[in-house]
């Protein structure tokens, strides 16, 4: 009996295996034919609305390749509900050249970060122009650190430093928050009573100025002088160890958390709208280390940035 029920088994399940193997060879077959140079745009098009995601996320990746004549295939690309089909996409339409601007655009306005960013790795990679110079803006200005991060990344190509300001070692004042409630009571204010917080330089851990590791928050009250807008400033950190959170006026701008390896790499956030020029300027930095040292460890300063011409 046991033995009759193991044969039905066998040749229940045996079927099934084979067609799982035969599927999967046949999506591979699929997969290297959209590969191929010889693929067209129709087969390209047809595939990104596949409901096997390998094929969609791989035509979608091919298709900047085949130039103008796919932008219709590419627009259905970025409407996927598949946010990696879009993001696919998105990373390569710098293949396009400025034909593929606009979808771009579009891609710039996807609401997940992930595809937002892939848009500005294509911009990264494309010739910088006026309008591509005007789209990373835009994205400087992204709701996402994500975005930020990688639009300051490619506008290093795009921009050349103008002037840089360095923002003092002594002034700051420090508190450490044993029990992480600065968010909740918002030591970020502009305007907060400082009472209670301790004087600290910048340009030295803070382990070897009295503070344990954990959560810490810096602040400083400057002056600029008046100055004519630039296109972008930027604040610029040397390093901090190790994740760190920053507002300027009171706004967020932006932050560099990538833990314990963070730690030594410099960074820089986007404020050219939060900044006053000809006014009193406040910074508060939100620091989190597990170990060591911690603090800001390196020169702050505001980098300002123009066009490269």
């Amino acid at each position: 009996m046991r033995s009759t029920w193991k044969r039905c088994a066998i040749a229940l399940i045996l079927p099934a295996l084979v067609a799982g193997g035969v599927m999967a060879q046949d999506t591979e077959a699929q997969r290297m034919a959209l590969l191929s140079p010889d693929a067209s745009i129709e087969a390209l098009a047809a595939a990104v609305e596949s409901d096997d995601a390998l094929l969609a996320r791989t035509a979608a990746r091919v298709l900047p390749s085949k130039g103008a004549a796919a932008i219709p295939a590419l627009e259905k690309a970025l409407a996927s509900k598949d946010m990696m089909v879009r993001r696919c996409a998105a990373m390569n339409l710098a293949e396009l050249g400025d034909a593929g601007l606009g979808l771009i655009t579009k891609a710039l306005k996807d609401e997940n970060e992930f595809v937002r960013q892939g848009a500005v790795f294509a911009l990264m990679a494309m010739k910088s122009t006026t309008q591509s110079g005007a789209l990373l803006e835009q994205a400087m200005g992204d709701e996402s650190t994500l975005v930020q991060r990688a639009a300051v990344m490619a506008g290093r190509d795009a921009y050349r430093t103008a002037e840089t300001i360095p923002l003092p070692k002594t002034g700051w004042v420090f508190k450490t928050d044993v029990e992480d409630i600065g968010l909740d009571q918002e030591w970020f204010g502009a305007d907060i009573d400082e009472a209670g917080w301790e004087s600290i330089e910048i340009e030295k851990f803070w382990g070897d100025q009295g503070p344990s590791p954990g959560v810490g928050w810096y602040r400083l009250t400057f002056d600029l002088p008046a100055h004519e807008p630039p296109t972008r400033a930027q604040l610029n950190f040397q390093a901090v160890d190790e994740s760190t959170w920053v507002w300027m006026n009171g706004e967020f701008v932006g932050e560099h958390d990538e833990g314990p390896n963070g730690w030594n790499k410099p960074f820089r956030l986007d404020m050219t709208d939060n900044i006053k020029w000809g006014a009193q300027n406040q910074i508060t930095v939100r620091v989190y280390n597990t170990a060591m040292a911690g603090g800001i460890y390196k020169p702050v300063g505001i980098v300002l940035l123009e066009p490269a011409e």
